[in-house]
């Protein structure tokens, strides 16, 4: 059983993986990880547009700091969701897994410009160490989302070779 973690040498697939009984995702799974990531990126973009210049509290600034991290949870569910699907996966369901991925680009984009907009209402909340906070959650999703990208990228590639040898058949 030859999974993406195995074809990028994350052991031999015949028998650590078995033997562990790895568990095996499908497309659906993934495409189902990223529309739940995507619906949460959206509801945490709402918070932190709503989070106010003045006057906000720690209650809501600590909903944000939850969020993050259930979205960078995500992100890390959904990375390893897309490693542990069977090979050879389909030029469509490739396609369709590129695309929920370039469908979350834009939500990231405007989630992090806001955060920075955002900076002098945390600032003004008057609690040490937020911006602390703000930094880590920041640093964390951005260490979890090359894990996604480069999976994006070998499914890219993949099927690029697809194509490249349909091409060839025919040369």
């Amino acid at each position: 059983m030859e999974t993406l973690r195995s074809f990028l040498g994350a052991g031999d697939p015949v028998t650590s993986e078995r033997e562990a009984g790895p568990p095996v995702a499908t497309i659906e799974d993934v495409l189902g990880d990223m529309k739940e990531m995507k619906a949460h990126g959206l509801a945490l973009q709402d918070l932190v547009k709503e989070f106010p210049e003045t006057g906000g509290t720690m209650i809501k600034a600590l909903t944000i700091h939850n969020d993050t991290a259930k979205l960078q949870f995500l992100v890390d569910k959904t990375a390893q969701d897309v490693k542990n699907v069977l090979l050879p996966i389909s030029v469509e369901d490739g396609k369709k897994v590129l695309d929920a991925t370039d469908d979350i680009k834009p939500l990231l984009a405007e989630a992090m410009k806001l955060i920075v907009e955002k900076k002098p209402a945390f600032e003004n909340l008057h609690i040490g160490g937020i911006l602390s906070i703000v930094r880590l959650d920041l640093t964390m999703l951005h260490d979890s989302v090359p894990n996604l990208s480069e999976i994006a990228k070998e499914i890219k590639t993949q099927i690029g070779a697809i194509f490249e040898e349909v091409i060839a058949a025919y040369s």
